[in-house]
Formats: C-alpha cells, structure tokens, sequence
C-alpha cells in the first residue's frame, strides 16, 4: 500500500526500507502496548489504507499528494466535513472504511493478549519506542542529529520524488525533521522590510477572494459576465495574473504570501502549509508595518475563527483585530455570502476614526459547486454553479468600488484570488491557462496603469508602493 500511495508501485527494494522500518517501529510498539499483534499489525494496515486513499484523491483534486503538514488537517476531516468529504465518494469513506475500522475494533476485543506474563515490561519498552524519537525530536541537539542522518539520504523538498526515494513514510519523516530544525533561521529571515504611508494614511482593504479568477481567460471571444472586477481592473493603478503556489485549495499558502512577503523558497518544507509551525512566533508582515505606521490592522474571516489556527496566527501576523464568523452571526459551517461581507467591511470603515488596514479572506465561493449554474449565458455549461458564486464575489467587487472609503477618502483597494477552483474542465486540460489567478490595486487618485504579471508573494510589497507614492 505504501509503495503505490509513493507513486512508484515497481523500484528497489532499498527505497522501502524507511518505510519498513517505521513501519515496524510503530507496529511493535503498539503491540507491546496492546499486547495484541494481530490487532496491531490490521489498524497500521487500515491507517496505511486511509492514507492510501488520501493521496489518492489529493492528486486528483489538488493536482499534488499528501505531506507532511497535511496531518494538521486530520482533526478539520471531523470539525468541517463540507471542505474534505464531498471529494471522497460516500460508499468508500462510510461504507469500506468504517467496515475496516469496526473490523478493528472487533479484532482488538477477541484477540487474547500474547505476552501475558510480564505486561508491565513490555508496556514501557512500547512507551519508549515512541517516547524516544518524539523527546528527541522536540530536545534541539538530538534534532540537529537527526536531521543530520536524514539529510544524507538526499530528500529533495519535493514531495513527489521524496515520496519514490524514500517512501511515503520516510519521506514525511524526513520533511517533519528537516523542517523543525531549519526553521528558526527561517523565521528570523522572514523580513517584509519598510512600509512608508503618506501623511493622511488613507484606509487600505486588501480582500482575498476564494477561488477567484477572470473567467473571462477561458473565452476571450465572448465578453466577461464580471463588469465589477472588469471595470477596476481598467481603471486599477495595477493588475495582471497572479502566480499562486497551489491549485484548487491550499489557501493559506496564498494569504500567507500576500501578508509576509515569503516565497516558497523562503519557507523551505513550510511552504506546505505556513500556520501549521511557520507563523506560530511574531513575524515581520505588511500588517506588522502598517500597525508601526499608525494603522489599526483587522483580519476578517467569515467563518470559524480557529480555522486552520487562525485565531493563534494572525496576532503573529501583525493584526489588532481577528474577526470571524461570530461578527455575522454564522452558524457552524455556514458560509456567509460574498455581498454581506461586503457590506460589512465597508460599514466597518466607515465607522473608523484611526487609519484602518483590513485584510478580508472571503469563504463563500468554495467548493464544491453544483453542476448547474443559475446565472445564463456562454460560461454557464462550463462552470456550473461556481459561476454563481462568482458573479455573487463580482457583486461584492462593485459594493467595494462605490464605497465612500475609496472614492472620497482616497483609500486603496486591492483584490485578488487565491487559487483557481477545483474544476474538471480545468483539470483535464481543456483550457491552457495555467494556474495563476488574477488582482488588482485600485487607487482612485491615480492613473490607471499597465498590466504587470508578479508572484503572490510580490502583491503586498506592490500594495506598500502604492500606498508609499500616493499623492
């Protein structure tokens, strides 16, 4: 099962033997610990399933297979099964693998204990075979060892190649390893650098929104349905295609770009996933240097405010403010529609009486989305429903353009997506449009500009000149 979920079912034998021998490790520990081998050696199998099918279904959604940080995301699985079930089929999920897990539970309740005459020894020499290499692993000097060793067998960072050189499991070994020890020096080099504001500080909103881009890419024959995102893109100091580091989801990769200023290469293995260990400390971000500058900084999320650690991150990300689904009243689960976001933000602004710096992640627009659109015209048969929901952040677009924040107090607004949907038609290479989405900076007291093509991690410094050259 490992072999396969690496990607490579026939290689040498030598590539697994990382995974035999944690594979092993974890095995007899447990069964020491249970005294039950049979028991143990058929859970390790279904978790080895589970994990299986995980990458499995990763690659044909996501375009890349499961990593390291992607166990952070196990406990979301139960917490928000709307992000993570509906891409696996029901009768797999419920039907194959709760006939495995009841197996296993039955098994573990039938099966007599093996050693039975010293239970106690062999419990704690269980205990030690994981206690061992989890103290070492959180004790610097042993870790720095480790990661020592496990560098000499040659881990790329690529989790694909990682995965047919060393295995599924050596290859998450040696990521989770690699990453902890390098990361402090990391994060000390994470520097967003200066942000300089004009005297009148006038509001800034940057919105990230879900699984955003020109439709209008697919067609260029037919006129885009989006006139809101259109129109300021035609009059914004600044636009262009926006590369994203992920496709179909990963969305903090692209909120965690966009605020610190890191690229990939920046983060190293963190790249994965930013808020699983990377922003856990205070870090240099455009939020930090917008708050230095005179700004009250606020980040809203209209959804479960500890989503993906939310609620730890973004005081780490340089916010006064974290705002989540409790401001609108969203029951768990509930995705608060684009427009009263919207309105909200622009009611928010309008209530400051300090210089305000909103950084607004929409969550509406996420999928899946029903196979037929609502909305008419030429998109409609190829994009469904998420064609609804996009006309619905289009909306929002233009409540955001009309605003007095913007319009008669010289504010910035910039918008952009952070990944292209999940969608079949632009998995299977019908569209060449690659995977980048598409932004803008608007700024009222300035001239509309060229098309300028940058990096996620390029938008917020792009924002700081703006703000920096406003008249």
């Amino acid at each position: 099962m490992l072999r396969f979920t690496s990607g490579k079912l026939t290689r040498s034998f030598l590539n697994d033997i990382p995974d035999i021998v944690i594979g092993i490790t974890l095995w007899l520990a447990l069964t020491l610990l249970t005294q039950r081998p049979a028991s143990s050696a058929l859970l390790w199998t279904v978790l080895a399933a589970g994990l299986l099918l995980a990458d499995h279904t990763k690659r044909q959604v996501l375009r890349e297979p499961v990593v390291f940080a992607d166990a952070s995301e196990l406990f979301l699985v139960f917490t928000h099964p709307r992000f993570y079930l509906p891409y696996v089929h029901p009768a797999v999920f419920y039907g194959i693998g709760g006939t495995l897990v009841l197996a296993t539970a039955w098994l573990f309740s039938v099966e007599p204990p093996a050693m039975p005459a010293h239970p106690v020894l062999s419990r704690v020499a269980g205990a030690l075979l994981l206690a061992v290499p989890i103290g070492a692993y959180f004790w610097r000097p042993s870790l720095n060892i480790m990661a020592k060793v496990l560098r000499k067998f040659g881990p790329s960072g690529d989790p694909v190649l990682d995965a047919q050189k060393l295995g599924m499991l050596g290859s998450f070994a040696a990521h989770t390893v690699c990453s902890r020890q390098e990361r402090p020096e990391r994060q000390a080099a994470c520097s967003f650098g200066i942000v300089t504001v004009p005297a009148d500080k006038p509001p800034v909103v940057l919105v990230q929104a879900e699984s955003f881009f020109d439709i209008g890419r697919l067609d260029p024959t037919q006129p885009s349905p989006l006139t809101e995102y259109m129109a300021c893109r035609d009059r914004a100091w600044r636009h262009g295609h926006l590369n994203v580091d992920s496709w179909g989801a990963n969305t903090t990769r692209s909120e965690f770009a966009v605020i610190s200023g890191a690229s990939p290469s920046d983060l190293g293995l963190d790249r994965f996933n930013p808020y699983y260990s990377f922003a856990r400390r205070p870090l240099d971000t455009l939020a930090a240097r917008m708050r230095q500058a005179g700004y009250l900084t606020v980040c809203v999320h209209p959804y479960d405010r500890r989503f993906y650690g939310r609620h730890k991150v973004m005081p780490n990300l340089g916010f006064d403010q974290f705002i989540g689904g409790e401001a609108f009243d969203a029951p768990h689960g509930h995705l608060v529609p684009d427009e009263v976001l919207g309105a909200w933000i622009n009611d928010f602004v309008d209530r400051q009486t300090q210089p305000v710096f909103v950084f607004a992640i929409t969550v509406a627009n996420h999928g899946p989305w029903p196979t037929q659109a609502t909305t008419p015209g030429p998109f409609a048969p190829k994009l469904g429903g998420y064609l609804d929901s996009l006309m619905a952040t289009d909306r929002m677009i233009g409540q955001l353009a009309s605003s007095r924040w913007l319009n008669d107090d010289g504010g910035i607004f910039a918008l952009y997506g952070d990944h292209q949907p999940s969608l079949p038609m632009l998995n299977n290479g019908t569209f060449d449009i690659g995977t980048s989405t598409d932004y803008f900076i608007l700024d009222r007291t300035r001239q509309a500009g060229h098309r300028r093509d940058i990096g996620v991690h390029q938008l917020g410094r792009n924002i700081a000149e703006c703000l920096m050259e406003c008249p």
